[in-house]
C-alpha cells in the first residue's frame, strides 16, 4: 500500500463523456488499492454529472495537492473556476479551455514528481487550437521541445506506432523520408526494451502503397523504406518489412511481431482497433514523463444517458501504471547487471539479428 502510485486523470471534456467514464472508474474499490487516483478538474463539474446520472455512494476528496491525497479514497484538484460552463454534447470554447486548464496543471506536477504518471480522459478535437497546436502529440512536442515523441497504440495483441499522425494525407509522402523512418525505429524499438521489458523486440514495418512490391504503385518502399530497414539493422534493431498492409493484417502476421511500424496513421489504426480494441489504450513515446489515454472519443451524442464505456479510460490507467513499473525495473537492473548482460554485449549482435530475421521470414513464408 505504501508504494502505490500518484495517478493522475485529467477530466477532458466537460461537455463529453469523460465526467462519466471518470465516476465508474473510480467507484470501483480496487482502483484505490492499487493506486492514489488524483483527478484534475472541477468538484462542482463531478457533482453535476453524479446527479445527472444518478450515480450513488461516490464522493471525491477535494485536495489542493497531490501530498494531501487520501490513499483510501479518489482525490480531486480543483484547477478550473467554479463558474464553468457545462452544455452538454457540444464542444465549445469555454470547454476547450477548461480542458487545456486541467492539462497544463497536471502537466506541471507531473514534471515535478509530485505524480508519477497521467491518464488523459477524451478531449475535444479542436482544445489545442487554442495553443496554435493541431494535436495533442503536437502540443506535447512544443511543451517538451522535441520532435522525437509519437504515440503508440497498446492492446494485448498487438502494439503499433506510426511514422506520420495527425497529419492531411496529401502531406503524408513527403513526410516518409528515410530520415523519419529510422527516427521511429528507433524510438519505437527503445521504448520496447525500456518501457515494455522487451529485451529484443521484432518490429514489423509497413509499406507506403497497397501492392509493395509492385513498382508500378511507386518507388517508395525499394527507395525509401527499404534504406531505413537495413540502416536500422545496422543498429542492431530488428526491422523486418516492408510488407502489404492488408496481407499482414488478413493473414495475422503481426501475431509474430512485438510491434508494428505503419507509415501513416488510418493505415494502421482501423486494423488496430479490428482485432482487438477493448484492451487498447495509447501511450505517448519519448517524453520525459509517462503519460497515456484512452483511445474513447468525446461521445457527445450520448451524453447524459449512462452509456459510456469506462474500460478504455481503465486501459489507459493501467497501461501508464505498468510503464511505470518497468521503467523502476530496468533502472534497478543497469545499477545491478547480471552477469549474462556482459556475455551479450561481447557476441557479434548483428549476426544473431540475421540469423533472427531470416527465422522470422521463414515463419510467415510457411
Amino acid at each position: 500500500m505504501e508504494n502505490r502510485l500518484n495517478v493522475g486523470i485529467t477530466h477532458g471534456d466537460v461537455n463529453g463523456i469523460s465526467y462519466e467514464l471518470i465516476i465508474k472508474l473510480l467507484a470501483e474499490n480496487r482502483i484505490c488499492e492499487l493506486c492514489v487516483p488524483i483527478l484534475y478538474g472541477s468538484p462542482k463539474v463531478a457533482a453535476y454529472y453524479r446527479k445527472v446520472l444518478n450515480i450513488e455512494n461516490f464522493s471525491l476528496n477535494t485536495i489542493r495537492e497531490p501530498g494531501e491525497a487520501n490513499g483510501k479514497r479518489s482525490n480531486i484538484i480543483n484547477c478550473v473556476d467554479d463558474n464553468v460552463k457545462v452544455d452538454l454534447g457540444k464542444e465549445t470554447p469555454e470547454s476547450d479551455q477548461a480542458t487545456m486548464i486541467a492539462l497544463k496543471y497536471a502537466l506541471d506536477q507531473l514534471d515535478r514528481d509530485e505524480i508519477d504518471v497521467l491518464t488523459l480522459a477524451p478531449q475535444g478535437p479542436n482544445a489545442f487550437f487554442t495553443e496554435e497546436a493541431g494535436s495533442l502529440m503536437e502540443y506535447l512536442s512544443k511543451r517538451y521541445n522535441t520532435t522525437d515523441i509519437m504515440s503508440i497504440l497498446v492492446s494485448e495483441k498487438m502494439k503499433m506506432g506510426f511514422v506520420t499522425e495527425q497529419v492531411k494525407l496529401r502531406d503524408v509522402p513527403h513526410q516518409v523520408t528515410q530520415k523519419n523512418i529510422f527516427k521511429k525505429l528507433t524510438l519505437l524499438d527503445d521504448t520496447l526494451r525500456q518501457d515494455f521489458t522487451i529485451l529484443k523486440p521484432k518490429i514489423a514495418v509497413l509499406g507506403l502503397n497497397p501492392q509493395v512490391n509492385c513498382g508500378q504503385n511507386g518507388d517508395e518502399e525499394v527507395n525509401i523504406i527499404t534504406p531505413a530497414i537495413e540502416r536500422a539493422r545496422e543498429e542492431g534493431i530488428m526491422a523486418i518489412g516492408p510488407f502489404s498492409a492488408e496481407r499482414f493484417f488478413s493473414e495475422r502476421m503481426y501475431e509474430k511481431f512485438d510491434a508494428v511500424l505503419a507509415m501513416y496513421y488510418d493505415q494502421g489504426v482501423v486494423a488496430f482497433k479490428s482485432v482487438d480494441e477493448e484492451s487498447a489504450a495509447c501511450y505517448i513515446a519519448g517524453l520525459p514523463v509517462i503519460c497515456s489515454m484512452s483511445l474513447t472519443d468525446p461521445h457527445y451524442d450520448i451524453v447524459g444517458q449512462n452509456l459510456g464505456d469506462e474500460q478504455g479510460l481503465r486501459n489507459a490507467l493501467y497501461l501508464a501504471m505498468d510503464v511505470c513499473v518497468h521503467r523502476e525495473q530496468n533502472i534497478e537492473l543497469q545499477k545491478n547487471p547480471l552477469p549474462h548482460y556482459d556475455i551479450a554485449a561481447n557476441s557479434n549482435e548483428s549476426d544473431l539479428n540475421v540469423e533472427q530475421i531470416e527465422g522470422v521470414k521463414e515463419e510467415l513464408e510457411d
